[in-house]
C-alpha cells in the first residue's frame, strides 16, 4: 500500500514550503490514523487550519500566488469551495473563529509589523509583532504571545480594555495556550522543565497547574505540544515527538483531573515542513466530538 506523508506547514516568517511539497491540500484523519478523504479545496500552501463552531467551514492562512503573501481563507466542507477573506498584501497568520462563527481573528503584516486584527478592524498594535492564540468561549477574551526572547502569553479583553499578561516574567517559554471549552483552564506548552511538555493551568489564577504530557518512560519519548480541546472537554489532544497523536482524559466541570496519556496513532511528517520550528502551535484541528482530525498535506503525485 502506497503511503504519503503529512505536512504540517510551521510558519517561519521568511520560509515556505519548497516546489516539491506543494500544492497542498487538507485531509481527514480517523482516530485510528487513516486518511479519510480531502476536506475543501487545494492550495499552494496552507497553515494552521481552524474548524468553524458549526463545523461547517475551515479557515486556514494560504497562499495561491507569491510567496509572503498569505491571506486568510475559508474552505467549505460540504462542497470544497474556497474563498478569501480580507485580502490584503502581506502575511495573515493564525485564523480564529469568534464563538458564534460570526469573524475571525487572525494577525496581519499589512501594516508592515504583525498586528492583532478582527476582519478588517485593528485590534492592538504595539512595537512587537503580536500572534493570536485562543478566544475564550464567551467570546470576551483572546489569548496572544508577542515575538520576543522568550514568550509569555498575555490576555486581551476583547470590549477595548488594555492587555495584561496572564503569567509572571519568566524565564521560559509559554506558547500555544487555548482556553478549555469552558473557560476554566487554558493548556498550553512550555519549556520550563527542558523540552517542551504540555501543561494545563486554572484560568486566571495560572500559578495552578497540572503537567499532562507523558514522561519519558519505557522506552517512550516524552513531552508534547500542540494542545487542543474536545468539545465537551473531556479529553485533550497533543502531539509528542514527530508523528504521534496523543489522547488525555480530562475533567474540566470542577477541579482539573487528567489521567494519563495514551497514544492514539502516528503519522510521518506531522510537525510540518519545518520540524524544529513552533513545536508548541497546533497544525491540526479536531471536530467537536473528538472523531476526525484535518491536517494539511503534499498532495500526493
Amino acid at each position: 500500500m502506497r503511503r504519503y506523508s503529512i505536512l504540517i506547514a510551521v510558519v517561519v516568517w521568511g520560509q515556505q514550503p519548497s516546489p516539491e511539497e506543494m500544492p497542498q491540500e487538507m485531509v481527514w484523519v480517523d482516530r485510528a490514523g487513516k486518511i479519510l478523504g480531502r476536506a475543501g479545496a487545494v492550495q499552494n500552501s496552507m497553515f494552521f487550519p481552524e474548524i468553524s463552531p458549526d463545523g461547517k467551514f475551515i479557515a486556514v492562512s494560504a497562499r495561491d500566488g507569491e510567496v509572503n503573501d498569505r491571506d486568510i481563507w475559508v474552505h467549505e466542507i460540504a462542497t470544497g469551495k474556497k474563498t478569501v477573506r480580507y485580502s490584503a498584501k502581506g502575511n495573515d497568520n493564525f485564523p480564529l473563529w469568534l464563538p458564534d462563527g460570526s469573524d475571525l481573528i487572525f494577525t496581519s503584516s499589512r501594516p508592515g509589523n504583525y498586528d492583532l486584527y478582527r476582519g478588517e478592524q485593528v485590534l492592538l498594535k504595539a512595537p512587537k509583532a503580536e500572534y493570536p492564540r485562543s478566544i475564550s468561549p464567551d467570546g470576551k477574551f483572546l489569548l496572544f504571545t508577542q515575538a520576543d526572547v522568550k514568550r509569555e502569553v498575555y490576555l486581551l479583553p476583547l470590549d477595548g480594555s488594555a492587555p495584561r499578561g496572564i503569567w509572571p516574567k519568566l524565564e521560559h517559554w509559554v506558547e500555544g495556550a487555548r482556553f478549555s471549552p469552558n473557560g476554566k483552564y487554558v493548556a498550553y506548552a512550555s519549556n520550563e522543565g527542558g523540552p517542551f511538555e504540555v501543561y494545563v493551568a486554572a484560568f486566571p489564577e495560572t500559578t495552578k497547574k497540572w503537567k499532562v504530557s507523558r514522561p519519558l518512560a519505557n522506552g517512550w519519548a516524552g513531552g508534547g505540544g500542540q494542545a487542543r480541546w474536545r468539545a465537551d472537554g473531556k479529553e485533550l489532544f497533543y502531539i509528542m515527538g514527530n508523528d504521534t497523536m496523543m489522547s488525555v482524559d480530562v475533567e474540566t466541570g470542577g477541579d482539573f483531573k487528567h489521567g494519563v496519556a495514551k497514544r492514539l496513532f502516528a503519522l510521518p511528517g506531522m510537525k510540518g515542513n519545518f520540524p524544529e520550528e513552533a513545536p508548541w502551535l497546533a497544525k491540526y484541528d479536531v471536530t467537536a466530538d473528538g472523531q476526525k482530525f484535518i491536517f494539511v498535506r503534499t498532495v500526493p503525485k
